[in-house]
């Protein structure tokens, strides 16, 4: 899961979502709604803190398939 950065158009919110891609794609569900006034009127912001959150957060959430010659996980 990713969290997403949205703002909302009716009282210019701005919070967050964690979400899998294909929710977030789909807008469905609880989660896209402003927890302020409950509107449906969001739009995702774009931040470089929150794509470098992202991309490293789903790095640490994969499972690890590297192992060194003696059969140890070499990632930690």
């Amino acid at each position: 899961m990713s969290i997403y950065t949205y703002k909302c158009a009716d009282c210019d919110n701005t919070f967050n979502i964690k979400s899998t891609t294909k929710e977030k794609e789909e807008k469905k569900g609880s989660k896209f709604i402003c927890p302020k006034c409950h509107s449906k009127k969001i739009s995702q912001k774009f931040s470089i803190i929150n794509f470098f959150k992202n991309v490293f957060n789903d790095d640490a959430e994969k499972e690890c398939c590297c192992s060194d010659k003696k059969g140890k996980n070499c990632c930690g």
